[in-house]
């Protein structure tokens, strides 16, 4: 008996239930669709945020006070400490290893231009470069374990992956070129120089005639410097290898994702199993210590204004994904609740008739919650199909990402769908509970 009155109470308004469905259809669709972009958001958002800057650099480990102004090293590099080069290609060896998008070294040191001999900024560093770790190296796989390869690991190297702003005039220098450079856009207006031009360099008793193949644009202070590949600086300045700083581009979340318990914890004032759980977490602090273990003679500092910023910007973007959510449901609550509020008025006689029958308040409520129930989950079904469709339109329209929908959000959908039903059919129930079957009867 109880299904056949479902079945035909369904039927017999149809108008209603679908303006039922409509309501939670609306609410789970925009739900669902947010709640994917902020489970994924926060790794591709952190991927493209990258095209920003570095936000781990590598310096020399040494205890001597060095002379370093706008990135530059100004101590003479007889007395410096450099970080080998031929070691990086082992950032690949870190647990967090997928999370390194990009590194570039860099070698700066004032020398001498032309014949006037005035100082400017050479910077020696890798444009483009392919490292390649070689079959048997070993990689970190757990906190405790580490494997050896059985297939060697390539992947590129240079500013054109750490620094995407970076815009040239002209054309980039090769790799292997041992006569070209780039010249930025304010130190060339100041000497004059043009594309094509022959740069004479000189540093202690050292020269090198330079061509003029790129002026670069960024903004910042290499417009006033000399860029050159790698080896050419180190040639120029007497070092068979070296490095004074390199540059780490790394995909991390914010700290604010770690685990209450370890969150503002300093790794020394970690139990052991504390500082497992901190050093698998991708926060910028534990991929820059993994960085600063792989690469011999290095110290990693974390560039907090950039970390810091991007870890912010991501947690406001979730909590605003999941505030517009909750609204969104919450509309749809208040529309579920209209619908049933204006199908219990107008059901008032079959209400009464059943009570005078001998319903009790509970099995006349049990029918109109299951009546609303089904069309929960059809809505709950449905909003997560089209959730999912919107989602990734936004995705790529908005966030320029592809998002995927996990599904074992439908399940979440379902349950959300039910809980806007229940919200909203609550205070219609409740006045079933109030009417009398006589009054019902007379129209009242």
């Amino acid at each position: 008996m109880f299904l056949r009155l479902l079945k035909d109470a369904l039927w017999r308004r149809k108008g209603r239930a679908a303006i039922t469905l409509l309501c939670v259809v609306a609410g789970l669709t925009l739900a669902v669709a947010l709640l994917s972009i902020a489970a994924d958001v926060s790794e591709k958002m952190s991927r493209e945020l990258r095209s920003y800057g570095a936000n781990v650099a590598l310096i020399p480990q040494s205890e001597e006070v060095t002379l370093e102004i706008g990135g530059v090293n100004y101590t003479p590099p007889s007395e410096a400490h450099y970080i080998d080069e031929r070691e990086l290609v082992k950032v690949k060896t870190i647990f967090w290893r997928n999370n390194i998008l990009g590194l570039a070294p860099f070698l700066g040191s004032p020398v001498f231009l032309g014949p006037e001999r005035r100082l400017v900024v050479l910077t020696g560093t890798w444009f483009d470069k392919e490292l390649t770790l070689p079959v048997g190296a070993t990689i970190r796989s757990t906190f405790a374990e580490q494997i050896k390869i059985r297939e060697a690991i390539a992947f590129r190297a240079g500013v054109k992956s750490v620094a995407p702003w970076w815009k040239v005039t002209g054309q980039w220098p090769e790799e292997a070129s041992l006569d070209t450079a780039l010249v930025g856009a304010t130190l060339a207006r100041r000497e004059g120089l043009r594309l094509g031009d022959i740069l004479p360099l000189e540093y202690e008793g050292r020269r090198a005639q330079l061509r003029v193949v790129g002026l670069l644009t960024t903004g910042g202070l290499e417009d006033d410097q000399v860029i050159v590949p790698l080896p050419v600086a180190q040639r120029l300045l007497g070092l068979t290898y070296g490095v004074n700083r390199v540059m780490v581009s790394a995909t991390v979340l914010p700290k604010e994702k770690l685990a209450s318990d370890i969150r503002y914890k300093r790794p020394e004032d970690m139990t052991p199993k504390e500082y497992e759980k901190w050093y698998c977490s991708p926060v910028v602090e534990a991929v820059a210590k993994q960085l600063e273990e792989a690469i011999p003679g290095s110290q990693a500092q974390p560039i907090l204004q950039v970390a810091q910023a991007e870890g912010a910007f991501l947690l406001k973007l979730e909590w605003l994904m999941v505030l517009i959510t909750f609204f969104a449901l919450l509309a749809s609550s208040l529309g579920v609740m209209a619908t049933v509020n204006t199908t219990v008025l107008e059901r008032r006689k079959e209400i009464g008739l059943m009570k005078a029958l001998g319903a009790s308040n509970s099995q006349v409520a049990a029918l109109f919650l299951a009546e609303t129930g089904i069309i929960a989950l059809l809505g709950g079904s449905l909003g997560f199909g089209l959730g999912a469709f919107l989602a990734r339109i936004l995705g790529e329209g908005v966030f320029g990402l592809a998002i995927a929908t996990d599904l074992s959000l439908f399940l979440v959908a379902l349950l959300l769908a039910l809980a806007v039903s229940l919200v909203g059919s609550g205070l219609p129930l409740r006045q079933i509970s109030r009417l009398e079957p006589v009054g019902l009867l007379r129209g009242q």
